[in-house]
């Protein structure tokens, strides 16, 4: 064989070698970017406070829900690890706490009326407690159906007219209460089909009184109206910017886009009320201001986002740049 066929050979194959080197540097930076903050993450969500336990010098054992009232001034944090709920001012300054006293085992689902009553869900089932603010306790019984395991209440919402909406994780079912606490409404089911669940985690509702339910398994957004019937359903499983790896929580703000907490990638990311995707918040790590294993977030009018970390065991508080105005689609 000629030399000059040799020396078309060797520079083909260093073209691939080097063409190698140059993807998996490029496959390196892209995975090291997806943890890094982006500008749109820096700019619209800042750091304000966090608060690492009710006691000066404690931490959390295992926060897994927040709630936040602004008229009761008063924001929780479920404890599941202590078996105790935490109360706080909306500026992090200890209130008061609930644990074994008030029956309390490991809590798991948490939602605050304007009056400052705490309805609490226990991890293990059990009727849900309420608890007023004299530290008066009552509870509340999800009715079970024919054919139905015993309830399981799971995460909790109130709506602005006084609405409970529960999960019950068990039968797969949004449970939807008065404001006098009786039951008016219940749909879903254990199922593939739209409209049931795998595993239900969270529901929220909107200023039109659509209900968001959150599922840890299957698709993670479905939509339905007041009276609980099926409109749509959004979000991918997996791991891209757009997707959602773990949905763990997920709330609704007052512009009615819908914000869910993706644990496994140590964000939220943001949907208009249609399910088109805005943008991605926060970055994966334990300094202040990163996120390490969200669990449960939720908003005040102000635009402050209140979440808990698994991870981090801890409460930390940021605000929006932009509190009124909506997010605009990638790319606007």
């Amino acid at each position: 064989m000629s030399a000059y066929p040799q020396t078309i050979e060797n520079r083909r194959n260093s073209t691939l070698q080097r063409a190698a080197v140059c993807l998996t540097l490029s496959a390196i930076v892209l995975s090291f970017a997806a943890l890094r903050p982006s500008r749109a993450s820096a700019e619209d969500l800042a750091f304000c406070f966090r608060v690492n336990g009710y006691e000066q010098d404690g931490v959390f054992g295992e926060p897994v829900a927040v709630a936040v009232n602004e008229r009761a001034g008063m924001v929780c944090v479920a404890d599941m690890k202590y078996g105790r709920v935490d109360a706080f001012s909306l500026q992090g300054v200890p209130k008061f706490e609930y644990g074994p006293e008030k029956g309390l085992e490991a809590p798991f689902g948490l939602a605050v009326d304007k009056d400052g009553t705490v309805f609490v869900s226990e991890n293990f089932g059990g009727p849900i407690k309420i608890i007023d603010r004299k530290g008066e306790k009552s509870t509340l019984e999800i009715p079970a159906g024919d054919g139905d395991k015993p309830p399981k209440a799971g995460r909790m919402t109130l709506d602005r007219d006084g609405n409970l909406y529960v999960v019950d994780r068990a039968n797969g079912r949004i449970c939807v209460f008065d404001k006098e606490r009786k039951l008016k409404l219940k749909f879903g089911g254990i199922g593939d089909k739209r409209g049931e669940f795998k595993e239900p985690a969270d529901v929220a509702v909107d200023r039109q009184g659509r209900i968001y339910a959150l599922d840890s398994v299957a698709a993670p957004v479905q939509v339905f109206d007041k009276r609980g019937k099926y409109i749509y359903r959004f979000g991918f499983r997996g791991e891209g910017e757009e997707d959602i790896s773990f949905p763990a929580g997920l709330f609704v703000d007052q512009n009615d886009q819908v914000w869910v907490v993706d644990r496994g990638r140590h964000s939220f990311k943001v949907f208009d009320r249609s399910g088109s995707f805005l943008r991605r918040l926060g970055t994966y790590g334990v300094e202040e201001g990163l996120l390490f294993q969200p669990s449960d977030a939720e908003m005040d009018t102000l635009g402050r986002v209140y979440v808990v970390e698994a991870g981090a065991r801890r409460l930390q508080v940021f605000s929006l740049s932009r509190p009124f105005e909506p997010f605009s689609p990638p790319g606007l």
